[in-house]
């Protein structure tokens, strides 16, 4: 994918929004002229008042002037109420963008396939779509505020310098000195500036990434007695954070001072100046005055023009951080999709599926068919390929060869909603949200997921033989499962897990060895359910439990990944010397 150049993927976002960035570009340009306006408007009263004082104009003539005076003052306050409007839509507008974006890239991770997943850790995806967009100076805060800071601050500066020419165009040129000094710190501090914030970055990450592996892994450190050691390896990633926190920190104060002094020193000489001809009769008083209220002015926007390009290259690290992610690519829909209504049938053609990094293929040309209705029970020792085989027919694996046919046709070009429609799937780690009961099997039902029918909650969680437990537990269905369901047992979270794919009423359950969480009174239970409710239901089974293939219509047994049988049960013990002798040495045992 070609990288976009910052300026054009800024304003890629603008476009979202074009009626709010007219709407600020009028504010800002409004706000500037209106605190423009103030300082001559000050001008005006010193030199009518000394005007009037030294003519000693008559009543009539006097009230003429200050009338005009008044109906000018008005006009620029009625202006300046207007105006007051740009910080509160300035700041509202940051949180727009702060959506937006956060929106467009999570729906772009959840397009990622597995590669994107396994570069990335869950800490450092996180940040990226919340510290680096949040508050001051991040992206959001950059993309709005930052830069119409700047154009608030540009915009005041020419009307300063106009206001100035007009008023006297040799303090004028003196007031622009600061500029150039400036702007050539900043090109000589900017590769630095940029590394130091993406070190910086890259730490948070790495902090974030180290408390959400603690969290998610706190049983195993409880079990293994591993707090100090996991302290230590937490305190590494923080001392690492803190290092560039205080190297961020430090070259923002040696910024900050240098741009503050270069500028403080030419105002001490634009006074001097100023005040030198005021003394002379060069100019007015209120000339003078003005022009020192305009000098006053131009401090912070001048010190702001800078702060643009250090918090630019801030906000550039951020967007920097969000197309790393965006380079990996999305799943695209095929050519020609077809939609999937009912799954009548799957077929499996010399599948074969190799891990990065891996010599040895996972699957290595794997092939089966199963039948409206049928159960297909996938055995195997460790590492034979079974989990791989089940998140292809789930669709999350895409192989690297061979075919792999939903209703006679290749699963990869379905509509991806209407197949995912048509599957109920459970992992072998089955994954809960942290929600109530009822939430996490809603989450599996057709609409929105978060609510059904209560006839079919309690179908769900009847045939995953969990309607007894839930009716122990206080608060029944709305009981809180915690992170990762860390409320209930191994047992009742897989079982959770299947009424979750039974509310999908789908017409493919995919079960990635869930038998190793129920005992062998409730797989039988569970299974007596699907027969009574889902008997059309077609069935993949991955099991280590033997009592399972008496469920199971065919069996494919699995080696290193090959097929080394496929068939009835009965059959294979009769035929397959090599099937009979795994029943033997390890179903049999586990059944026992």
């Amino acid at each position: 994918m070609k990288k976009k150049s910052h300026i054009t993927w800024i304003w890629s976002i603008w476009r979202e929004r074009k009626g709010l960035i007219a709407i600020l570009f009028a504010l800002t340009l409004l706000s500037s002229a209106v605190a423009v306006a103030y300082p001559y408007l000050s001008k005006l009263l010193i030199d009518m008042l000394q005007r009037l004082f030294e003519s000693r104009a008559g009543a009539a003539e006097a009230k003429t002037e200050i009338d005009r005076f008044v109906l000018l003052v008005l006009a620029v306050g009625a202006t300046g109420f207007v105006a007051s409007l740009f910080p509160g839509v300035r700041g509202a507008t940051n949180g727009v963008f702060e959506h937006l974006i956060r929106m467009r890239f999570f729906e772009r991770v959840l397009g990622k396939d597995r590669a994107f997943f396994s570069a990335f850790r869950s800490g450092d995806i996180a940040t990226r779509l919340t510290d680096d967009l949040y508050d001051f100076p991040k992206l959001s805060w950059f993309l709005c505020s930052g830069i119409f800071r700047a154009v608030e601050s540009i915009s005041k500066i020419v009307f300063c310098l106009a206001a100035m020419l007009f008023l006297n165009w040799k303090l004028t040129l003196l007031s622009l000195i600061p500029l150039p000094l400036m702007i050539a710190f900043f090109y000589v501090m900017q590769d630095r500036i940029y590394d130091t914030f993406q070190k910086n970055q890259e730490a948070i990450s790495d902090i974030n990434s180290q408390l959400e592996m603690s969290f998610s892994g706190l049983r195993i450190i409880k079990a293994y007695a591993c707090e100090r050691k996991y302290e230590r390896f937490f305190s590494e990633s923080l001392a690492k954070r803190f290092g560039t926190e205080m190297r961020v920190a430090k070259l923002g104060t040696v910024i900050d001072l240098i741009y503050m002094y270069i500028d403080y020193a030419a105002q001490i000489g634009i006074i001097f100046a100023g005040g030198y001809m005021a003394v002379k009769g060069d100019i007015s008083i209120g000339t003078f005055y003005a022009f020192y209220n305009y000098l006053g002015m131009l401090i912070y926007p001048i010190l702001d023009i800078p702060q643009l390009f250090v918090s630019g290259k801030r906000a550039f690290v951020n967007i920097d951080r969000l197309e790393e992610m965006d380079a990996f690519p999305r799943r695209e829909a095929p050519a020609e999709e077809f939609r999937v209504a009912r799954i009548e049938s799957v077929e499996a053609r010399a599948l074969r599926f190799t891990y990065e990094g891996r010599e040895e293929p996972a699957l290595d040309g794997v092939g089966f068919n199963l039948e409206r209705g049928e159960r297909l029970a996938v055995i195997g020792p460790v590492g034979s390929g079974k989990t791989t085989l089940m998140k292809a027919l789930a669709g999350i694996l895409e192989p690297g060869s061979g075919e792999l046919l939903v209703n006679g046709k290749p699963l990869a070009a379905a509509e991806r909603e209407s197949l995912a429609a048509s599957l109920g799937y459970v992992p072998q780690e089955p994954l809960l949200f942290s929600g109530t009961i009822r939430e996490n099997v809603a989450f599996g039902a057709k609409g929105d997921g978060r609510t059904m029918e209560d006839e079919a909650f309690r179908e769900a969680v009847a045939a995953a033989q969990l309607s007894a437990e839930i009716a122990s537990f206080s608060d029944g269905e709305a009981t809180m499962l915690g992170q990762r369901g860390a409320a209930v047992s191994g047992g009742q979270k897989q079982r959770i897990a299947v009424a979750r794919a039974l509310a999908r009423e789908p017409s493919l359950l995919l079960f990635d060895d869930i038998t190793a969480s129920l005992d062998a009174t409730n797989e039988e239970r569970l299974w007596r359910a699907l027969d009574t409710n889902s008997r059309d239901v077609s069935c993949v089974v991955v099991s280590h439990r033997l009592s399972t293939l008496q469920y199971a219509d065919k069996v494919l047994f699995l080696e290193r990944g090959r097929v080394a049988a496929f068939g009835r049960h009965e059959e294979l013990l009769r035929e397959n010397a090599a099937y009979r002798a795994f029943i033997e040495e390890h179903l049999a045992i586990a059944a026992s």
